[in-house]
């Protein structure tokens, strides 16, 4: 993994003051490579989710599977970080993945995706093309703009940033998966809900 993406990941999960009990990285390696390294996640538990068969190591739990059903793998709501660098662009079911990463994150948690795209630059767009990342492995399916990523990975999702780096570009976004309404919220939605049914029924007694 280039050394600047790693630190890009590092600077996110840093910054964003996590201390997860569980962690999880989907499409990781084993070895230095792996997300899961940084000092701040030493104390979790940490799984790395991989279509290979991989040893586990150093506190590092390999497991084998497809992250497009992770449903006999992992419980909903129990990871606190999930991370997914430069695998969705070679998931022929991204968007699978994507939810699945959602289902598996805790409310509160924190989710962290890149993936080499391609954004509007008058530097290095020319006539009617734009610059992107080189297609680098024999399943290579997908580039994604900023949109794509911050409506389509982070929907329904909060605080979410996305941003471009490098040339060729890879964007890189993060949010956090909304933590249920509080009981005075939901009485205050039914409440709500109850008002305006009250008026639609007192108009149409109106229009009788």
């Amino acid at each position: 993994m280039n050394p600047r993406t790693q630190r890009r990941y590092h600077n996110i999960i840093r910054r964003a003051g996590v201390r997860p009990e569980r962690a999880l990285e989907v499409g990781g390696l084993m070895g230095e490579d792996s997300l899961l390294r940084f000092p701040e996640l030493a104390d979790a538990d940490r799984y790395c989710l991989n279509l290979l068969e991989m040893p586990s190591e150093q506190g590092i739990t390999a497991v084998k599977g497809n992250a497009n059903d992770m449903r006999d793998l992992f419980d909903s709501n129990w990871f606190d970080l999930v991370l997914c660098c430069s695998t969705l662009e070679h998931d022929k079911r991204f968007w699978r993945s994507v939810s699945e990463m959602r289902r598996v994150l805790r409310p509160g948690g924190l989710l962290v995706i890149s993936v080499p795209g391609y954004i509007k630059d008058p530097e290095t767009d020319r006539g009617r093309s734009t610059l992107t990342y080189r297609v680098h492995y024999s399943y290579d399916y997908y580039r994604f703009s900023e949109q794509a990523v911050r409506q389509v990975f982070f929907e329904g999702m909060e605080r979410v940033r996305v941003r471009p780096f490098y040339t060729p570009p890879r964007i890189f976004g993060h949010g956090y998966k909304p933590l249920p309404p509080s009981r005075a919220t939901q009485a205050r939605r039914i409440a709500r809900r109850a008002a305006r049914r009250a008026r639609r029924l007192a108009a149409r007694a109106r229009h009788r």
